[in-house]
């Protein structure tokens, strides 16, 4: 891609240069664009990889179509699809994965007259508006180097720092940089983890979300399904063991 205005960085004027030139040239459609159409179907056919950002009500749709149709994919949504059944699965079974650059607040460029109503989600650069749309990952099957880090662990397993739930046999953890790296059990770590896992480093063993049959584990006369620490609920946990420490 060009560097049209020299900066060292590729930018949305670079972005917009390429999509106006030669065959990158953006030819409108003849349906409704909906990307469950015949003509939309037809041209994801053709492609090699796919990047966009999809429709977020319809993001477990989107990419069961693109799991069906085998393609390569980089694709942004909410973080919480993470903890949706259906797309949990593929994280499961090593299929789906989260790319670089999620640690940051992204920036859409959005209309002028778009309403925005809280000023810490808004920003004016240069007379353009943009929006920031909250908890946003890459979502990708494209091969990263990332996935292939071990976390650094160094803290130690203490039971009383780490208690375990009440409706199942597993130590709570609060923050992935917690993880202990003597503990050879069944971990409860928040969905950040995922951000940070490395299948060769960890097992994923499920998530206690609210009672995904296929997925995690129903919890009898648990609120939402979800895990209890004397008697308090926590938010769901993705159930992990560390590999190395496995028994």
């Amino acid at each position: 891609m060009p560097d049209i205005d020299k900066d060292g960085a590729i930018n949305l004027d670079d972005v917009k240069y390429l999509l106006k030139h030669d065959k990158n040239t953006a030819t409108p459609l003849k349906g409704s664009g909906d990307f469950r159409s015949d003509e939309c179907i037809e041209l994801l056919e053709q492609a090699d990889i796919v990047v966009t950002n999809p429709p977020f009500s319809l993001f477990r749709e989107y990419l069961d179509q693109l799991m069906k149709y085998k393609k390569k994919f980089l694709i942004l949504g909410d973080q919480n699809n993470i903890t949706k059944k259906d797309i949990f699965k593929f994280i499961k079974e090593n299929r789906v994965w989260l790319g670089y650059d999620n640690g940051g607040t992204k920036w859409f460029q959005v209309p002028d007259d778009y309403d925005i109503t809280t000023e810490s989600r808004k920003k004016i650069v240069n007379g353009v508006k943009y929006f920031s749309m909250g908890r946003i990952l890459w979502f990708t099957n494209l091969e990263t180097t990332k996935r292939h880090e071990n976390m650094v662990l160094y803290k130690k397993y203490v039971p009383v720092e780490f208690p375990k739930y009440d409706n199942y046999n597993a130590i709570n953890i609060d923050k992935v940089s917690e993880i202990p790296m003597n503990y050879s059990g069944v971990m409860g770590v928040p969905i950040t983890f995922i951000d940070k896992y490395n299948p060769e480093q960890f097992e994923l063993l499920g998530i206690m979300n609210t009672g995904e049959k296929n997925i995690g584990i129903r919890y009898k006369g648990t609120p939402h399904g979800r895990p209890l620490v004397n008697g308090v609920e926590k938010y769901l946990r993705i159930l992990i063991r560390t590999i190395k420490l496995k028994k």
